[in-house]
C-alpha cells in the first residue's frame, strides 16, 4: 500500500457525497425565463444579475438504495439507523445576466458517474475522467467555442428551451437505469458583483478538488505534516507515555520551553501541569521545523485555553522578527494587476518576517470555530481589570462580535456570507454610525501629504520595540534562572544521596575513632603498668645479684644447694622480666597500629568533612535558588518543580500550575501585548502598502481578482500581519486557499478533530507548515452519510488498512498516531490500547457523579477533577436516573409517550424551584429528538437534539432521554457499541443529570451498566 492508495481511497468515498439540494429555488418554466425578464437590481452600477440551473431533485435515499442494490447489500435496514432525509440534484449550470454559459459554467454532480462506474463494475478512479468527457460534451451541446486565447472568455448563446430539452434526455441518459423521478429545472437567482467568480464547487464534495490534486502531484510536494499525517507504518516511531512515566512529563514542564507569550487571561490561573507541558513540546517541537502534533482533550480539560495561549506565543514569535527589521524595509516594489475594466495593485512582501506566521483555527464543526473566533477578541476572555489597557484596533473588531471587543485578533471567514460580513464591518467605514472602517484608519495615515503620519508611527514602533525588548530580557532572566533550577533536580538528587552516604560513613569513622581510642588508653595503661612491672623485677634482680652467696663462683662450680636455691630465685625474676617486656613490646606494637588507624580514620574524616561542605553548599544553593524562585517571582512552592512534586501522586501533579505565578503571568501577557502594540505600529508604519494589499486580498477573496500563488501568498501574509487569526471550516479550504499550495501557511490549529473525517483535513494539513490538531476521539464521531457497504467496497479495491477508513476513524487518531507525546488508553474494557496525544486530564466541568461516570466509561480513570462539587439544595434533587416502563408501542420507532410525559413533568418540576437556567434535552435516537424540539420549541431555556448539536457545550442541568423500542435490544446495542455517545452527554451537564427510561433494560448494555451502578435510582 503507498500514500497514494489512500488517497484514492478518499477521493472515491467523496465521489458519492450527496449535495444538499438548494431549497431557495423556483420551478423553471418555459413561459419566463428570468434573464429576459430585466429584472432590476439594488445595485446595478456595481452589480449584474447570475442565474443557477439545478437539473432534477432527487431524493437521497432513492441515491442510497441504489448504490446498495448495486452492491448486493440485502439486508435491511435495521430498525435503530436512521434514514437519510432531503434531497440532491444531478447537475447544474450557472448563466450570465444574459442567460449565457460559459466554458466554466457546468457542474456535473460525480456521484451519477460514481454510480455508472459501480454499474459498469470498473473503478472509481474513472470517475473524474467521465467528468472531463462531462465538461467537453456540455461544450458541444451548448455551442461553447473552442479555445482561440488565453484571454478570451469563452461563451456559448444564451439558453432556449430547446437546448434544456437535451440537457434533459442527457441526463436520462446516463441515469436511466436507476432514476425513475422526472427531471425537472430549478432556477436560483442572485445579485452579485460584475467581477466576481461563480461558485462552481457547490455540487460536489468540498474536499474532492483538493484531494485530485495530491492525487496528482509527487509525495515530495506533500510537505512534512501531510507526509506525516499519512505514515504507513508507526510501530518505530518513538513515544513518550505522559502517563505512565512521569520523567516524560517533568521534562515537559522545564521552564526553558516555556513560551514567552501568555494569552492575558487572569493572572491567578495558570495552565495546569498537562496543558503546560502540551504547549511547552508542542510549540518546542514546530517551532523551527514542520509538522503535526496530536493533543487528546476530553471535555472540560482547557483545550481552548491552551490554544489561546498557542496563539499568543505565535504572534510573540513574529513581533521579535519585526523588531530586527525596520518598517521601511518589509515590503518592495508596487505591481500593478489590469483587469477588463479597471486595474488593482500590491507590494510585494520583500522579508521573511512574516513567512509562516499565520494561523488558521479550522473545524469540522463551524460552531467550534465560532467558539474561537468569537472568543479572541472578546474582552470577557482577558483580565480587563489587570491589563486595562489592552487595545489592538479594538474599535474596529467591536461590529464583529457581541459585547465588547479588546482587540482585532481574528475573522471568520468560512463562506462567503462570513467574508462579506467581515469586509463590511470590519474594511469598510459605517457613516451612519460614524464607526470608521480599517481602510479609512490606515488611509488616514498618509492622506494628506503635509500631515503624513507615517514616521511618528516608526518612531513609536522604535520606542515600543525597545519596551517589548526589556520585557523579554526580563523574562529570559526568569527562564535561565528557573531552567537552571529545574534541571539541577538530579544534581541534587545526586547531591543528596552523596550527602547521606558521606554522613552514614563519616558517622562510622567517628564512631571507630572514638573507640579506637579507647583502646588506645587501655593499651597506655597497660604499657605504662608493665613498664612499672619490669622496673619492679629489674630492682629485685639487682638485690638478688646482691644477694649471691659467698665465693659465688666455687658455688657455681660445685653446684651447691645454696646455689642452686639463689639461681631459681634470679631465673624466675628474669622469665617474669622477659614476660613484662614481650608484652611491652606487643602493647607498643598494637598501641602504634592503634594510632595508624586512628590517623587514616582522620586523614579520611578530613576529606569527608570536606566534601561534605562542598555537597551542603551546592544542597544549599539549589535551596537558596528554590527560596529565589518564590521570594522573586511569587511561584509558590507547590508550583515549583521539586523533589515534592516529583514523589507527588500522579492525580496531584495533574492539578498543580507548574512555575505559574501572578508575576510571571503577568511578565508574559505583557509581552503578548507588547508584540500586538509593536504590531499595530508596524501596520500604521505602512499603511499605505498594507491597505492597497488588503484591497487586492477583499477582491481575491470576492472572486473579481485572479492572482498567483505568490500574489495570494503576499495577500494572506499582509491580513494575517493585521489580524493574527483567520478562521475556517474544513468544508470552505479549497474555496478559501484556492491559490495557496504547500507549506504556505504558517499554523492550523484544527479543533474537534475527532468528529472529521480522515480525509477533509488533507487540504489543509498540505498547506500549512505546522499542525497541531486538538480533539477527543471518544466523544463524537464523523457522520458518514454514504453506505458502509460502499466505503468497505472502496477500501478493499485500493488495499487499504481500515484506519484509514471514515467509518471508524478521524483526523484526531491520525493525528495521534504519529505523535511523540501521548498515552496508551484502554476506553471502557477493552483489551486493546489506543495511542493518543498528548493528554490532557485536569477535568473543570462536570460535577460527580458526570465526571466519575465518564471517566471509567471513556478515559480509564486518568482524568482528574479540578473543581468541588456543588453540594447546595435546589434543582429536582441530585442526579438521578428514573426509571420508567413504557407500556405504549413505540412511535416512530422510539419515540415513547411515557418518557415524554415525564419529561415534561421534570422540567416543570425544575422550573417551579426557581431554575431558570438552560436545560439541555438530549436523546440517542434522532425521532426523540425531533420530538423534543418541537415540543419545546417556544419555551425559553430549553434546547433539544442529538448529542451532535451539543458538542462543545455546557448546561447546569441535562436531560438524557433514552426512548427506544422495548422489544429491540439492537437498538440499545447500537447506541451502546462504543462510549461516545453517552460521553458526550454525561459531559455537557455541569451541576445535574437527569435519566429518563427503562433502567432494566438499558442497564444490560455496555457502559449503560458502568452509569446505572453510579447515578440513583428513582422509580417514576
Amino acid at each position: 500500500m503507498k500514500q497514494q492508495h489512500i488517497l484514492n481511497f478518499w477521493r472515491d468515498v467523496e465521489v458519492f457525497n450527496l449535495p444538499d439540494f438548494n431549497n431557495d429555488c423556483s420551478l423553471l418554466t418555459a413561459a419566463s425565463f428570468p434573464w429576459q425578464t430585466n429584472k432590476p437590481l439594488k445595485n446595478p452600477r456595481a452589480n449584474v444579475w447570475r442565474y443557477t440551473l439545478l437539473f432534477g431533485r432527487i431524493a437521497k435515499k432513492d441515491v442510497i438504495d441504489t448504490i446498495e442494490r448495486l452492491l448486493d447489500v440485502e439486508d435491511p435496514p435495521s430498525d435503530w439507523e436512521e434514514p437519510v432525509t432531503g434531497d440532491t440534484c444531478l447537475s447544474a449550470i450557472i448563466l450570465d445576466q444574459n442567460g449565457q454559459p460559459n466554458s466554466k459554467s457546468y457542474i456535473p454532480a460525480a456521484f451519477i458517474f460514481g454510480i455508472n462506474c459501480l454499474e459498469s463494475n470498473v473503478s472509481i478512479s474513472k470517475v473524474p475522467q467521465k467528468l472531463d468527457e462531462a465538461q467537453s460534451d456540455f461544450e458541444l451541446r451548448y455551442n461553447i467555442p473552442a479555445v482561440i486565447d488565453e484571454e478570451s472568455e469563452r461563451k456559448g448563446p444564451p439558453v432556449i428551451p430547446q437546448y434544456l430539452k437535451e440537457e434533459i434526455k442527457y441526463l436520462e441518459k446516463i441515469t436511466k437505469d436507476w432514476n425513475k423521478t422526472p427531471i425537472e429545472i430549478y432556477v436560483v437567482a442572485k445579485e452579485v458583483p460584475k467581477d466576481a467568480e461563480p461558485d462552481t464547487s457547490f455540487l460536489n464534495s468540498f474536499y474532492l478538488n483538493d484531494l485530485n490534486t495530491l492525487i496528482n502531484i509527487d509525495r515530495k510536494h506533500y510537505g512534512t505534516a501531510l507526509n506525516s499525517y499519512l505514515s504507513l507504518t508507526v510501530d518505530q516511531l518513538p513515544r513518550e507515555d505522559m502517563i505512565a512515566d512521569r520523567v516524560h512529563l517533568c521534562r515537559s514542564i522545564d521552564p526553558a520551553l516555556m513560551p514567552m507569550g501568555r494569552w492575558p487571561a487572569k493572572i491567578q490561573h495558570g495552565l495546569y501541569t498537562a496543558q503546560a507541558g502540551a504547549v511547552n513540546t508542542t510549540l518546542t517541537d514546530l517551532k523551527n521545523s514542520a509538522g503535526i502534533r496530536g493533543i487528546n482533550g476530553p471535555p472540560g480539560t482547557g483545550k481552548t485555553t491552551l490554544l489561546l495561549d498557542i496563539i499568543a506565543e505565535v504572534v510573540v514569535a513574529r513581533a521579535q522578527k519585526l523588531m530586527q527589521i525596520s518598517p521601511d524595509n518589509l515590503f518592495g516594489r508596487y505591481t500593478k494587476i489590469e483587469r477588463e475594466d479597471s486595474f488593482s495593485g500590491y507590494y510585494e512582501v520583500i522579508s521573511d518576517a512574516l513567512a509562516d506566521s499565520g494561523i488558521v483555527v479550522a473545524s469540522n464543526n463551524n460552531a467550534a470555530v465560532e467558539n474561537i473566533t468569537k472568543a479572541l477578541p472578546s474582552t470577557d476572555k482577558i483580565d480587563a481589570t489587570e491589563f486595562k489597557d489592552a487595545n489592538y484596533f479594538a474599535d474596529y473588531a467591536q461590529r464583529l462580535i457581541d459585547g465588547e471587543s479588546w482587540g482585532t485578533l481574528s475573522a471568520p471567514l468560512a463562506n462567503a456570507q462570513n467574508r462579506a460580513n467581515f469586509k463590511w464591518k470590519f474594511w469598510l467605514s459605517d457613516v451612519e454610525n460614524e464607526m470608521p472602517g480599517f481602510q479609512d484608519l490606515l488611509w488616514s495615515v498618509y492622506k494628506s501629504p503635509d500631515h503624513d503620519q507615517t514616521y511618528i508611527y516608526q518612531q513609536k514602533f522604535e520606542t515600543v520595540r525597545d519596551e517589548l525588548e526589556e520585557l523579554i530580557n526580563d523574562f529570559n532572566a526568569f527562564k535561565q534562572t528557573a531552567s537552571y533550577f529545574h534541571n539541577q533536580y538530579p544534581v541534587f538528587q545526586h547531591n543528596r544521596k552523596l550527602k547521606n552516604e558521606y554522613e552514614d560513613e563519616l558517622r562510622v569513622l567517628q564512631d571507630n575513632v572514638v573507640k579506637l581510642s579507647g583502646e588506645e588508653s587501655r593499651c597506655n595503661s597497660q604499657l605504662k603498668e608493665t613498664d612499672e612491672l619490669i622496673q619492679l623485677t629489674r630492682k629485685l634482680l639487682d638485690l638478688i645479684k646482691e644477694q649471691k652467696p659467698a665465693f659465688f663462683f666455687f658455688h657455681k662450680l660445685l653446684n651447691t644447694g645454696q646455689y642452686k636455691g639463689w639461681r631459681t630465685g634470679y631465673d624466675q625474676n628474669m622469665r617474669v622480666l622477659q614476660e613484662h617486656i614481650n608484652k611491652k613490646m606487643m602493647l607498643t606494637k598494637q598501641l602504634n597500629s592503634i594510632r595508624s588507624e586512628v590517623s587514616g580514620n582522620q586523614t579520611r574524616i578530613s576529606g569527608l568533612e570536606s566534601k561534605l561542605i562542598t555537597v551542603y553548599k551546592a544542597i544549599e544553593q539549589y535551596l537558596e535558588l528554590k527560596k529565589e524562585l518564590s521570594e522573586n517571582y511569587g511561584i509558590s512552592h507547590s508550583n515549583i518543580v521539586d523533589e515534592e512534586f516529583y514523589t507527588a501522586p500522579l492525580e496531584n501533579i495533574q492539578l498543580r500550575t507548574p512555575c505559574s505565578s501572578e508575576t510571571i503571568n503577568r511578565l508574559r501577557s505583557n509581552i503578548f501585548l507588547k508584540s500586538l502594540e509593536l504590531h499595530q505600529y508596524y501596520i500604521l508604519s505602512n499603511a499605505k502598502k498594507v491597505r492597497n494589499n488588503l484591497n487586492l486580498f477583499f477582491e481575491m477573496t470576492e472572486g473579481r481578482a485572479k492572482v498567483d500563488q505568490a500574489i495570494a501568498e503576499t495577500l494572506w501574509s499582509t491580513l494575517f500581519l493585521c489580524i493574527p487569526v483567520i478562521s475556517t471550516t474544513l468544508a470552505s479550504v479549497s474555496r478559501l486557499f484556492a491559490s495557496m499550495r504547500q507549506e504556505s501557511i504558517g499554523w492550523l490549529l484544527l479543533d474537534e478533530a475527532g468528529q472529521a473525517t480522515p480525509q477533509s483535513a488533507a487540504g489543509i494539513i498540505w498547506r500549512c507548515k505546522r499542525c497541531i490538531v486538538v480533539g477527543d476521539p471518544l466523544q463524537i464521531e464523523p457522520v458518514v452519510t454514504i453506505p458502509s457497504a460502499l466505503v468497505y467496497k472502496l477500501r478493499q479495491q485500493e488495499g487499504v488498512e481500515q484506519v484509514w477508513s471514515p467509518c471508524g476513524s478521524s483526523v484526531q487518531i491520525l493525528a495521534d498516531r504519529v505523535s511523540k507525546q501521548g498515552t496508551y488508553m484502554l476506553t471502557g474494557d477493552a483489551d486493546q490500547k489506543i495511542w493518543t496525544g498528548f493528554p490532557l486530564r485536569t477535568h473543570r466541568r462536570c460535577d460527580n457523579p458526570m465526571f466519575d461516570i465518564a471517566n471509567r466509561i471513556a478515559y480509564s480513570g486518568q482524568m482528574v477533577k479540578a473543581t468541588k462539587d456543588n453540594l447546595q439544595d435546589g434543582y429536582i434533587g441530585n442526579s438521578t436516573w428514573f426509571h420508567i416502563v413504557s407500556n405504549e408501542p413505540p412511535i416512530n420507532k422510539h419515540v415513547l409517550t411515557e418518557e415524554l410525559a415525564l419529561l415534561d413533568e421534570k422540567i416543570n418540576a425544575l422550573r417551579a424551584t426557581g431554575f431558570n437556567g438552560e436545560i439541555f434535552v438530549i436523546s440517542p435516537f434522532k425521532s426523540v429528538a425531533n420530538v423534543c424540539v418541537s415540543e419545546y420549541r417556544y419555551k425559553s431555556g430549553i434546547s433539544c437534539g442529538t448529542i451532535h448539536r451539543f458538542q462543545g457545550k455546557e448546561a447546569d442541568v441535562v436531560s438524557l432521554v433514552l426512548g427506544g423500542n422495548p422489544h429491540s435490544q439492537g437498538a440499545r446495542n447500537w447506541v451502546a457499541r462504543n462510549p461516545n455517545m453517552l460521553n458526550v452527554a454525561l459531559t455537557r451537564a455541569k451541576k445535574r443529570f437527569y435519566v429518563i427510561g427503562n433502567r432494566n433494560l438499558w442497564a444490560t448494555c455496555r457502559y449503560f451498566d458502568t452509569m446505572a451502578a453510579g447515578l440513583k435510582a428513582n422509580n417514576a
